[in-house]
């Protein structure tokens, strides 16, 4: 997959794919059923799949402060879009002149003068321009003007009762510990990436140490413990673990992070990459009086994660 930082001054080889357009985070099934249909598109029209999102995330750019929100990192939605068959990433950036864009401007500009598309794919309640102030219908018609085809997509969901697969969805499962019901939304398990970082190393004490990561820009799932798996950058083989998630109050901490013990495993792994996949959630974070009593707790969790996993030590 080829990833493009801007709408200007493109190659022809970098033009004329079928793009899905939106915002694509987390990829969920809903995404996966837009992308699907402007893959079937391109088949037909014998143009590359593209994907057209824009860089920072419009609700990052209109709110600086807001708390995290992202469902999956830039690396990880990489992957999954090369898995997908995606043959061009367009990152488009959201600046303030493109903010003011209205949506003839929108369309002209970015789609057909700048991307060269022929046909685009978005879900039935898209709104684009400034203030919002283009919709499918409106998209239909510019695009049509310009003989570039339009297809609009209504959300997919798994019954009336749960409603659509949505990143909105996705994050409030998440904000509940219901990670089955995000990896099903998702179709595939919830994954936090980074560099392993040095913590203050307590869990070494008490013979349980762990690999720390920053969540950055990622929504924080509810704190607690979880089971987990990790693969570390280079391997295939993903591994049994269980994870703390939140401020660690038994030793008066401040700064939410995803601290994560790799079942008999020993390695140093600072400093290297790593993915964690969250596949359940076992308890609440929880303040305990005492070391012991904090390590006979994570040796309970370990093996609830054992018995989850079906692994035996």
């Amino acid at each position: 997959m080829k990833t493009l930082q801007t709408y200007t001054g493109l190659s022809k080889n970098d033009q004329g794919a079928v793009i899905a357009l939106g915002n694509f985070d987390g990829l969920h099934r809903g995404h996966q059923a837009v992308i699907a249909q402007a893959q079937a598109i391109a088949d037909d029209l014998n143009a590359p799949l593209g994907i057209g999102l824009f860089r920072p995330h419009p609700y990052r750019f209109f709110k600086p402060d807001a708390a995290p929100f992202r469902l999956m990192s830039p690396r990880i939605r990489a992957q999954v879009m090369d898995e997908l068959g995606v043959k061009f990433l367009y990152e488009i950036p959201f600046t303030t002149a493109l903010r003011d864009l209205d949506d003839t401007e929108f369309v002209d500009q970015v789609l057909h003068k700048g991307l060269g598309i022929r046909h685009v794919v978005v879900g039935d309640d898209y709104g684009f321009g400034k203030n919002r102030c283009g919709n499918v219908e409106s998209l239909t018609r510019l695009c049509t003007e310009r003989g570039i085809g339009v297809t609009a997509i209504s959300p997919v969901g798994l019954h009336k009762l749960y409603g659509k697969y949505g990143s909105t969805e996705i994050r409030k499962a998440l904000q509940d510990g219901d990670v089955f019901h995000a990896q099903h939304m998702l179709s595939r398990p919830w994954r936090v990436d980074g560099i392993v970082q040095k913590g203050q190393q307590r869990g070494r004490t008490i013979n349980f140490p762990t690999a720390n990561l920053d969540f950055a820009d990622l929504v924080r799932p509810k704190f607690g413990v979880y089971v987990v798996e990790v693969r570390i950058d280079g391997e295939d083989l993903w591994r049994p673990a269980v994870a703390n998630t939140g401020s660690r109050p038994t030793v008066d901490g401040e700064d939410a992070r995803l601290e994560v013990h790799l079942l008999d495993f020993d390695r140093d792994l600072y400093g290297q990459l790593i993915d964690v996949r969250f596949r359940s959630f076992i308890r609440p974070e929880k303040k305990f009086e005492s070391f012991d009593a904090l390590k006979t707790q994570i040796m309970e969790d370990a093996n609830g994660a054992r018995a989850i996993l079906g692994v035996g030590k």
